[in-house]
């Protein structure tokens, strides 16, 4: 094996493996209602979805100078976490999980997510068995994702240069970039394909598609 083989596949979570574009969308356009604020549709969220999440809040409407942002922040938070009922795997995720662990790909997910959350969801949804780790954020505001990806290194004492990260944002190709690793962009997430093309990063449009390429 070449030093610069792919030997672990970094997963984002959340419009990556988890279909959740459309609970997200309706569980801010309930906040911006709230605040008779125009509701978003989902051309406009995936045009204005980024990271750290208080720029899509205030790109979404939201002024902070009458509100603090962890409010709406928090409701949002409890509102997704109610309807964690209607959110799904995309359909071709457990078949290219299954492929790839059968190729030897150690799996790790890499998520903004709020880790005890996160690590239940992987659970509930019966994929634990394909991931060698799991690693999310201390809280729920989506801050941290550079500095678990260096400490996950760390830990798991990897080789940033055999890591290939699958994800659907902007920040995911950002954080790639911090940690070393090779990366490939999602177009069914929460970032529109033209966003994603300004990175000039390979781009999948559908998770399978990764048998092809590994």
């Amino acid at each position: 094996m070449s030093e610069d083989s792919i030997t672990t596949i970094i997963w984002d979570w959340n419009g990556t493996l988890l279909d959740d574009i459309n609970t997200s969308i309706d569980s801010i356009n309930i906040l911006l209602r709230d605040r008779s604020l125009p509701e978003l549709t989902i051309e406009k969220y995936r045009e204005i979805f980024d990271f750290p999440v208080r720029k899509y809040y205030e790109k979404s409407g939201f002024d902070f100078k009458n509100e603090p942002f962890e409010g709406p922040a928090m409701q949002f938070i409890n509102l997704y976490k109610s309807r964690q009922n209607e959110v799904n795997l995309f359909p071709d995720v457990k078949p290219t999980l299954s492929y790839l662990q059968e190729k030897g790909y150690r799996q790790i997910i890499l998520s903004a997510m709020e880790d005890s959350l996160l690590k239940k969801m992987v659970k509930d949804f019966g994929i634990n068995e394909y991931f060698d780790s799991i690693y999310g954020i201390k809280d729920d505001f989506a801050k941290e994702k550079v500095s678990i990806g260096k400490k996950m290194i760390e830990e798991l004492c990897i080789e940033p240069k055999q890591c290939l990260m699958i994800g659907d944002t902007l920040h995911d190709a950002e954080v790639s970039e911090e940690c070393g690793f090779r990366c490939i962009l999602f177009s069914q997430g929460h970032i529109s394909k033209q966003r994603l093309e300004k990175t000039a990063l390979p781009i999948i449009d559908k998770i399978e598609e990764l048998k092809r390429i590994l």
